[in-house]
């Protein structure tokens, strides 16, 4: 079964500076798992960390504003994948898009329906208990199978629904990949002191990038208040600052509902060491 290792975690653990270094020992490249770094340009925005050391596939695939689905990703990332094993090289999947990295290794059955806007429109004033109803009646199953947050989520309800009544349902095939998943994790006060210090180490940059008509990517519209006049730097960096934290803790709650992962605290000093142990014993296995 052919290998791919993923590093994951929320936002400012270092995930990437810690990949290329495992690519650098076996021989690897990195594929981006990240649903803001898709779009071109937008560096500092988005927290593109570039190397001498080689290129991150699926950075820049398209332009900002334009449609990027989860399964536009499993798709690119899968082709991916399979060119670098046939250079004998090994994919190291690093990003902090969790649904992106459970669809990449799993099969999810509605990745093959697209968009239903006629269906999106009829149902986007429905109330939450009129939406529950719904889908119980065209798929009691579906609705069975969802968690308790997804069933009190209008937007993952309208999706159930738009995938039931769908001509174009295929059920997925799993893809066979022998994973390794390493997250990386650090205390929250940590978290939030790296986050504070990596949107200030990107705030000039980003604020040259940020323009009307862009996705609604974290910290644009906290940079577009600072370059309208609107707000201090100091106002403008706290929020953007904040929202990316809050963004981190939803991040770590996603990560640990997946009990495959091997988790490493960043805070302790020989973290890196022992993940390199660990891939070792993968790897070579």
């Amino acid at each position: 079964m052919k290998k791919i290792l993923i590093i994951c975690g929320p936002t400012a653990t270092g995930k990437t500076a810690l990949a290329l270094k495992l690519a650098k020992q076996w021989n690897g490249e990195l594929i981006s798992a990240d649903s803001r770094q898709v779009y071109k340009g937008l560096d500092a925005l988005t927290g593109k960390d570039r190397s001498d050391d080689g290129a991150v596939w699926l950075y820049d695939v398209v332009e900002p504003g334009s449609e990027f689905s989860v399964a536009h990703f499993v798709r690119l990332a899968r082709s991916v994948i399979v060119d670098i094993h046939k250079r004998k090289k090994l994919p190291i999947v690093v990003g902090g898009t969790g649904f992106y990295l459970t669809a990449l290794t799993t099969a999810i059955d509605s990745l093959a329906v697209p968009p239903n806007p006629a269906l999106r429109n009829a149902f986007h004033a429905a109330s939450l208990e009129s939406l529950q109803q719904e889908l119980q009646r065209v798929s009691p199953d579906r609705w069975g199978r969802m968690n308790e947050s997804d069933q009190k989520n209008p937007r993952r309800l309208i999706r159930a629904i738009e995938v039931a009544m769908s001509a174009k349902y295929i059920p997925q095939v799993r893809p066979h990949f022998d994973a390794l998943w390493i997250g990386l994790i650090a205390p929250l006060a940590m978290l939030k002191q790296r986050i504070t210090n990596r949107v200030a180490e990107r705030f000039d940059k980003a604020a040259s990038e940020v323009r009307d008509g862009l996705p609604p990517i974290l910290g644009v519209a906290s940079l577009l208040s600072f370059t309208r006049g609107q707000s201090t730097k100091k106002e403008a960096l706290a929020k953007w600052a904040w929202a990316e934290y809050q963004y981190a803790k939803r991040q770590v709650t996603w990560f640990k509902k997946e009990k495959h992962i091997q988790w490493f605290d960043v805070s302790d000093t020989s973290y890196s060491e022992a993940v390199a142990a660990c891939v070792t014993a993968w790897y070579t296995h």
